[in-house]
């Protein structure tokens, strides 16, 4: 069950430290980040009414980095009643997040996904 723990910690982790860098990324913008934030500020969406793709993307970014920690933080909380069918479908979710990590992140968050997949690989053995 420790390593079920650890991978469903460092989801938490992995949360926490996306939403820090989402927060901190904007205090103290260059020129460049500043026009790209504009941009993405002037140009609009239509989605059932009209928003703007910066807050769209903070609101995107935002819902990542809690739901993120959100499954951590669930799994955590039902580690003492784990199963190997409900650790299957953990098993599926973090080699999902693996797959897109691989494909649209950097190399930190996709290690936290990989190490927490590999954790939750070996714990199935244990149950």
């Amino acid at each position: 069950m420790k390593l079920y723990k650890i991978a469903s910690s460092l989801f938490i982790a992995l949360g926490i430290l996306h939403t820090l860098a989402h927060i901190t990324g904007s205090l103290n913008p260059d020129k460049a980040l500043i026009e790209v934030l504009n941009q993405m500020a002037d140009y609009k969406i239509q989605l059932f009414g009209e928003h703007d793709l910066l807050k769209f993307h903070t609101g995107f970014s935002l819902m990542m980095g809690f739901l993120l920690s959100a499954f951590g933080f669930q799994n955590l909380m039902t580690a003492k009643s784990i199963n190997k069918n409900s650790l299957i479908s953990i098993i599926i979710i973090a080699a999902t997040a693996l797959v897109l990590s691989i494909v649209y992140f950097h190399l930190l968050a996709t290690s936290f996904i990989f190490i927490a997949l590999v954790c939750y690989l070996l714990s199935y053995n244990k149950i």
